[in-house]
């Protein structure tokens, strides 16, 4: 008897559908994606120097085709490895009921059969996977930010101490991997954890994966402005921004880094703004694609921590201070761009009605998901829901007296995060060059005691704004 495949059908409005909880998952495949990234913006650069500063110091010219045509060369794989991390996921969903007029065996379009032991009907729908975004507990991510960095910094310290000798440099090379990945990687993760359990944003993993690695490639425009165009421009003007402590570097630091950085961070929310549905999805965008940013940037700073003649003490201190300090301020200052884009398109009518919003923002797929742990049990974190956590509604509630309302329009939003980056930068630069003739150790403890006050001033900002993000962002007039 010939038995018919059965065919793919559309997907039924009551869909259910099971996944194993893998929180983990994300931070594996986003820590393969930042390496690829990585190489991505570096050879950028050099194709871009290629045309303009061949020999990168600087001035204009030599024009050097070959760096360009080598750089495209080696850009090729690294960008074929990007599209392929992120291709679409696809979720095949099969279901089987019970029929007196089902069969016992069914084939599949796509050669699968299923046997049942009584009469059933099976249906069977292919579309693109809308799970929800799954992140470790932030908890877990900080034990071990503040645990790795700590050990690190220990099993780096030999080889200060001792010089190079066989077992410190053996206990050197199995350390410093781990390191350097739990350094950049971890705390960004932890901050990522904390605004996507307690913000109340229902979003999934894909399109959550996306903002993150639209950071990423936000770094690659910024790059090019500080690296090659920035000095270019002041080198008409007389200025040398290679040379250390100069005025010409610190114009990078405090004028062309904030506002390259910035103005590139608002353009990636901007292309995303199709995720974002109310002015606080609108921050969280923007807050992520900051996270993004300094995701790449921490991997950097980094490496050059780890490479240097103290390697354990600077790695510590890099480590720490960048985990409670830039990464925070690079997801405010964005996150100020895409709150005031949030207005913006709501003032417009732009923003989905309630009724035309799928769940986890995106392409409607009319399946509930359900996670489920090890055991078998519904986890009860199934979905995020689209209400602020209690822990984060009990901290506003005793912040939303002395709240701040945050900038409405695109110009004063932006203007806002290149001025905090810039005071930010700025003043880390005056202190450094005012203290160059200082005693060492006197010194080093004016400038920890400046960044004292400049963290202190950021989380300032951060809880006055925070009530208006999580309290002020409904649908209405902006």
């Amino acid at each position: 008897m010939h038995v018919q495949a059965i065919p793919l059908t559309p997907i039924p409005p009551d869909l259910t559908v099971w996944k194993a909880s893998t929180p983990w998952q994300t931070v594996r495949s986003m820590l393969g994606l930042v390496l690829v990234c990585f190489f991505i913006a570096q050879i950028s650069v050099l194709i871009v120097a290629g045309f303009i500063d061949g020999d990168i110091n600087g001035t204009l010219g030599p024009f050097e085709p070959l760096y360009t045509f080598i750089g495209g060369i080696c850009l090729s794989p690294f960008l074929m490895l990007f599209f392929y991390l992120r291709r679409p996921r696809l979720t095949h969903s099969i279901t089987a009921e019970p029929h007196p007029q089902g069969v016992h065996q069914h084939i599949l379009v796509g050669g699968s059969v299923i046997q049942s032991p009584v009469p059933t009907l099976v249906r069977h729908h292919l579309f693109r996977s809308t799970a929800p975004l799954e992140m470790p507990r932030p908890l877990h991510l900080w034990a071990l930010f503040f645990g790795g960095v700590i050990l690190s910094s220990i099993c780096l310290l030999p080889l200060m101490v001792f010089g190079p000798n066989v077992l410190s440099v053996l206990l050197a090379l199995v350390v410093v991997l781990p390191a350097w990945l739990i350094g950049f990687a971890a705390p960004v993760f932890a901050w990522w954890s904390i605004s996507s359990r307690h913000l109340g944003i229902n979003i999934s993993r894909r399109n959550a994966e996306w903002i993150l690695a639209a950071g990423m490639l936000s770094t690659i425009p910024a790059i090019i402005i500080n690296s090659l165009i920035s000095p270019l421009l002041l080198n008409f003007v007389g200025l040398d921004a290679m040379e250390p402590g100069s005025w010409g570097e610190g114009f990078v630091l405090f004028l062309s880094a904030p506002i390259g950085e910035e103005l590139s961070k608002a353009l990636a929310v901007l292309a995303l703004s199709h995720l974002i549905i109310s002015p606080k999805h609108g921050f969280y965008v923007g807050s992520t694609v900051g996270l993004g940013f300094a995701l790449l940037e921490n991997a950097q700073y980094i490496s050059m921590a780890l490479v240097g003649d103290y390697s354990s003490i600077s790695y510590f201190f890099t480590a720490m201070l960048r985990g409670i300090s830039s990464i925070p301020g690079h997801a405010l200052w964005t996150g100020l761009s895409g709150y005031a884009i949030g207005c913006w398109i709501g003032r417009g009518n732009r923003l989905p009605l309630m009724s035309d919003r799928s769940s986890y923002v995106t392409a409607k797929s009319n399946a509930k998901w359900v996670l489920y742990n090890k055991n078998g049990t519904p986890e009860t974190t199934t979905g995020w829901a689209n209400m602020p956590s209690e822990r984060m509604m009990k901290l506003v509630g005793r912040l939303e007296k002395h709240s701040w309302n945050l900038p409405k329009t695109v110009p004063a939003a932006i203007g806002a995060a290149i001025l905090g980056h810039g005071l930010w930068n700025g003043t880390s630069w005056g202190v450094s060059k005012l203290l160059a003739d200082v005693d060492t150790l006197f010194s080093v403890f004016l400038q920890l005691a400046w960044l004292g006050i400049m963290v202190s001033t950021l989380w300032l900002f951060i809880l006055r704004w925070l009530p208006s993000i999580v309290l002020n962002s409904q649908d209405g007039p902006f």
